[in-house]
């Protein structure tokens, strides 16, 4: 096996664990998430949907990312999701002025920043297995086009 495909397949199952861990997480503590998110600036009106929405998401991408067939779309999810966290929360400090912690579920009294930047790095892993894996299309569809026949009408 080629250390590509090996770090491939490490960047992945780090994501499935990752995401299956956080949503199930989130899910058996659901009352402390849930009055976390109910309080937080911006989204607590939407709180009492994302309480659920949040932990199922994750857990749907931690699948996505099982399937091959539909790694591309996980990874993609990944991206946008991180973004979006990393905005909200920037958007906290520069609109509202309030202070918060974060809810974490890897490790206690994490910091923003160190969300953000933990943020970043699942961003920037799913980016790299998203262009491993556009490299993988194109090398197969060369190869299919290799072992077509040229009197093909």
């Amino acid at each position: 096996m080629r250390i590509t495909k090996w770090l491939y397949e490490f960047v992945c199952l780090v994501l499935i664990l990752n995401f299956f861990y956080e949503g199930i997480q989130k899910l058996a503590y659901s009352d402390a998430y849930g009055f976390w998110i109910t309080h937080a600036p911006v989204i607590k009106k939407f709180g009492a949907v994302l309480q659920y929405a949040v932990p199922l998401i994750e857990i749907a991408i931690a699948i996505l990312l099982i399937i091959a067939r539909y790694r591309s779309i996980a990874f993609i999810a990944i991206i946008v999701a991180e973004i979006v966290f990393i905005l909200w929360v920037m958007s906290v400090y520069l609109f509202t002025g309030y202070l918060f912690w974060p809810y974490d579920t890897l490790w206690d009294d994490a910091t923003w920043m160190q969300k953000m930047i933990y943020s970043l790095i699942l961003a920037w892993l799913a980016f790299a297995a998203i262009s491993y894996n556009g490299k993988k299309e194109i090398e197969h569809k060369k190869n299919l086009l290799r072992n077509t026949s040229a009197n093909v009408n």
